[in-house]
């Protein structure tokens, strides 16, 4: 559910609240709300200013709308509906997930709404969200008034509301026998940045939960991480640190995690550390405290969370039943899991391929090649000819081919000869100099102050919050 409160009204009350809904009035009402809440409230409360909803309607030339929080302004717009509707009958909220190959139309139909009125519901909302855009997957919340039949029989549809990502959320309501109003609305958060830190215990993975850090972020260090560190020798007592952006609403709830700035990891040798910065070019990567990028050639390890199961040389084949060389290293994860390309480069081949299963084959630059074998399928545009950027998604791990179970198997090629991944000399990526290199100094010394005075993440935790309205479709 979105968050938004979807209302009915009576025929007999339309004009009154096309009326009501004009900002003005709208703005008295919800202040008579706000203010008979602060009456209720301690006097600490009343005080504090903590605005957080801007109403979209605003002309250019008016004075500023206060702002005010989501919550009061759904109380506010309930109040007001309930002292015109003296008997409406409770709605029915129906919560639905589109399947696949459903359109928004068979998502109402398969609910119990009418053919026209879910036309006349999508018709209002297409100027805002196109139908097109629903996607299997995608949770709504369709609310039914079950004392009113609708025009094809069955409960009458009074609107729906969903949220398709984190920032926006979608409301459409009846406003009249044969009219709908659709509303877009987009969240606004303030970036925090916060820090993660400790030893690892069992596994860097929740040792890095524990300390307040996201799964995204745990994704991102991996990949930092991926060109330095073998994750198979990552023991207790290992040292990380992580400084990163964070999003949250109101009361500090967190929306999501932004980008990481600073990142440390000691594996009781020399520290890794590392700085985030946008050369002048607008790339933006990861570089030590002298300015070397964190970036090799290729990765050693292209997925995350996965096991070692095979090594590189010499093996016995476990479906042939005989000794035969193995020429990469097979990676024992869960099938789906997203599988990354090594390095920058093109794809090859990207197909079903005899033993091999589904199949991807990327060129890179110095004579490497990398190949990803046994997959479940591919990433969406991944096919020859196709460029791919290092750490770009291009498969998930599957069970095809010649294969007792689902893992990525991986090899890497110098002109045309197979070597060990686990063992590359791999070429250094970029190093900043002259005028860049100053200006990075600049922005590591900003960030060693930022990580001095950031927040303990795990001081802050809640699920996301709508805090901000714009746009609105009438029809």
């Amino acid at each position: 559910m979105s968050g938004f409160d979807v209302r009915c009204s009576r025929p007999a009350r339309q004009r009154a609240l096309v009326f009501l809904s004009s900002l003005g009035l709208a703005l008295i009402l919800i202040s008579g709300v706000l203010i008979q809440r602060a009456g209720r409230d301690s006097a600490a409360q009343a005080a504090a200013p903590d605005p957080e909803i801007t109403l979209a309607a605003a002309p250019a030339d008016a004075e500023p709308t206060p702002l005010l929080r989501f919550e009061d302004l759904v109380a506010a717009e309930h109040e007001l509906f309930m002292s015109l509707c003296e008997d409406c009958a409770n709605l029915d909220a129906r919560a639905v997930t589109v399947r696949r190959g459903q359109t928004f139309a068979s998502v109402l139909a398969d609910a119990g709404a009418g053919r026209v009125e879910a036309a006349r519901a999508i018709a209002a909302l297409d100027p805002l969200f196109s139908a097109r855009r629903l996607r299997a997957g995608q949770d709504l919340t369709l609310y039914f008034d079950p004392s009113v039949e609708g025009e094809d029989g069955g409960a009458r549809l009074e609107g729906l509301s969903f949220r398709p990502d984190s920032d926006t959320s979608f409301t459409v309501a009846r406003t009249s026998e044969t009219a709908f109003s659709a509303r877009e609305a987009h969240a606004r958060f303030q970036t925090h940045i916060v820090r993660a830190s400790g030893a690892v215990e069992s596994n860097l993975y929740l040792s890095a939960l524990k300390a307040g850090a996201s799964d995204a972020i745990i994704f991102r260090m991996a990949e930092v991480l991926g060109y330095a560190v073998d994750f198979r020798a990552i023991q207790p007592g290992d040292a990380f640190d992580v400084v990163f952006e964070r999003d949250v609403a109101r009361g500090g709830d967190v929306a999501r995690s932004g980008e990481i700035v600073y990142l440390m990891f000691d594996g009781r040798g020399d520290a890794l550390e590392y700085f985030r910065f946008e050369s002048e070019d607008g790339e933006v990567g990861f570089y030590t405290a002298e300015g070397e990028s964190a970036r090799r050639l290729l990765m050693k390890i292209p997925i995350n969370g996965a096991r070692l199961s095979s090594h590189f040389g010499m093996r016995f084949h476990p479906i042939l039943r005989r000794n035969r060389p193995h020429n990469g290293t097979d990676f024992a994860a869960p099938t789906g899991t997203p599988i990354m390309a090594a390095g920058a480069g093109i794809v090859e081949r990207a197909n079903r391929f005899g033993s091999y299963g589904n199949y991807v084959r990327l060129r890179h630059a110095n004579g490497y090649k990398t190949v990803y074998a046994h997959l479940h399928n591919f990433a969406r545009g991944i096919r020859a000819g196709a460029r791919v950027q290092q750490g770009q998604i291009i498969g998930y791990v599957g069970n095809t081919g010649r294969s007792t179970g689902p893992h990525l198997h991986y090899e890497v090629h110098l002109n045309g000869r197979p070597i060990n991944p686990m063992s590359l000399d791999l070429p250094e990526g970029r190093t900043l100099e002259g005028g860049e290199l100053e200006a990075f100094f600049v922005e590591r010394d900003r960030i060693i102050a930022l990580r001095e005075s950031a927040v303990d993440a795990r001081q802050a935790d809640g699920a996301p919050v709508l805090v901000a309205t714009a746009n609105e479709n009438a029809g």
